[in-house]
């Protein structure tokens, strides 16, 4: 059997709730490419999953559900950004699986939280939703382990799911897209050098990067931090993919010096527009009709189209830019925070 054949087998094996709308398109953006004088440029536009609007944690919820699931879990614990896409969409995936969902969501102290975006969303697809103050961002103290405790005493059977989904689960999901991506580029005759995507907890990334280390799809994964930096993502990456080599049997994984993260694209800070932020959505929408996000998407086009300028990818590449959707955020913004001068006029 074939390495990728017994990694299929493997995926096959494991726990999962179906919900991704795929295989997702695979677009190529001929404007885009055009006004930056090339590469070609690909977009996998894992936008388009399906439940609850979409996004890459679609992929992830997948198997992260499908295990609380055959666990016998009837309640999941999610934690995130008041504006979670992960929220969002496990929100919608549990109202469908019968699971009870419990969003602990968090901002820094006096950070503004609206009903609107994805925490409108959170409410209509029927989560309970927990607002908190984080400080520092991520820091949910010992909240998470309380209300856990609490729902175990009221007799649910909670899980908690990691930040992000960035479990040896919710890698396996980007595992799967990777064969995905590999039959699509058979189709469209292409063999892209590189792929980008946008990098906040890292969980998306770990299962990429697995794929390029065992199924050889011929490019080089870089990663476009959002919120960290690159030496904090390397070592939680080569860390946390450990586990999901042993869970799916998988003979190699990425090692320090095969990672690309890129963290001079963040910004002031976490969700804060950028100026590239603001160009890379105004450039996809104007020229190709589609939406990124304030706080993903468009940092992580924005260092793809910040590396093209530089002149680090070659006029004859061929690069894929995972397009891991969050649109819903962007009613979460004031509109002077995301148009450019004049766009409004």
């Amino acid at each position: 059997m074939s390495d990728t054949s017994a990694i299929i087998s493997r995926l096959g094996a494991l726990p999962r709730f179906r919900a991704l709308h795929g295989p997702t398109p695979l677009e190529e953006a001929r404007a885009l490419s055009r006004h930056l004088g090339g590469p070609r440029i690909f977009l996998k536009r894992d936008d388009l999953t399906g439940a609850g609007l979409g996004g890459n944690k679609v992929r992830k919820l997948e198997f992260i559900l499908g295990r609380a699931l055959a666990d016998g879990a009837d309640t999941v614990i999610v934690c995130g950004g008041y504006q979670s896409n992960l929220a969002r969409i496990a929100a919608a995936m549990g109202a469908r699986a019968g699971l009870r969902m419990e969003l602990v969501l968090g901002g820094v102290p006096g950070e503004p939280h609206p009903i609107c975006g994805n925490l409108l969303l959170d409410h209509l697809f029927g989560a309970k939703v927990h607002l908190v103050e984080t400080e520092p961002r991520w820091d949910f103290g010992s909240y998470i382990e309380d209300l856990a405790a609490r729902l175990r005493r009221e007799g649910r059977r909670p899980m908690i799911m990691p930040l992000g989904g960035s479990s040896p689960e919710g890698m396996a999901g980007y595992i799967a897209a990777t064969i995905e991506m590999i039959e699509q580029f058979r189709i469209h005759e292409i063999a892209p050098t590189r792929l980008f995507v946008a990098v906040g907890s890292g969980g998306t990334y770990s299962g990429l990067t697995l794929g390029e280390a065992n199924l050889s799809p011929g490019y080089h994964v870089t990663g476009i931090s959002v919120s960290r930096t690159t030496e904090y993502l390397v070592d939680k990456v080569v860390s946390e993919t450990q586990e999901a080599r042993a869970m799916l049997g998988l003979p190699r994984g990425p090692v320090g010096g095969d990672l690309t993260v890129f963290d001079q694209y963040i910004g002031a800070h976490y969700g804060a527009p950028t100026d590239g932020a603001r160009e890379a959505i105004s450039l996809l929408a104007r020229l190709e009709g589609v939406l990124v996000d304030p706080v993903y998407s468009a940092k992580g086009l924005a260092g793809l189209i910040d590396q093209i300028r530089q002149g680090r990818i070659g006029a004859d590449e061929t690069v894929v830019f995972l397009h891991t959707g969050g649109s819903p955020a962007l009613f979460a913004y004031d509109p002077a925070d995301l148009l450019l001068p004049g766009q409004a006029a």
